[in-house]
């Protein structure tokens, strides 16, 4: 999660927690990584991982860092697993559900990890398409 995502939904992120799901990092400002300075990298993380401590009494267990960017010197940085999607969903472009769900059905097969955003309402209303289909198609959800 970022900083817009947490400020504000202290409640769903509490939910999420009694609900065992995994709570990710996702960095305080969605900077480039690459473009900052390993103090720069550490404060990101930080950040994030107190502003979720202070919800929940525990830091978040994985990191997804800003725009999937990273590289060996960002991986010593990080303290624990790092995690990139394969199936991108372009919900960022889109904007509309129905093409949400066809990207997404198009390019899904087993094992992979959808990038999706929660910011948007078209995200969310192609949810309504691709959950039932997926389950369908004896598609498991799980955690990583």
């Amino acid at each position: 999660m970022s900083y817009n995502n947490i400020i504000g939904n202290e409640n769903i992120i509490k939910r999420m927690e009694q609900l065992d799901m995994e709570i990710g990092n996702h960095m305080y400002s969605h900077k480039l990584l690459t473009k900052l300075t390993n103090n720069e990298i550490k404060s990101e993380i930080e950040k994030v991982d107190n502003l979720i401590f202070n919800i929940i009494n525990k830091n978040p267990s994985l990191i997804r860092p800003s725009y999937g960017t990273y590289n060996n010197r960002i991986k010593k940085i990080m303290n624990r697993p790092i995690i990139i999607w394969n199936v991108d969903s372009l919900d960022w472009k889109y904007h509309n559900s129905k093409k949400i769900y066809k990207r997404v059905m198009e390019s899904i097969s087993d094992g992979d990890i959808i990038l999706m955003h929660d910011i948007y309402n078209a995200t969310a209303n192609s949810l309504e398409l691709i959950i039932p289909k997926l389950l369908e198609n004896e598609y498991q959800f799980m955690t990583l």
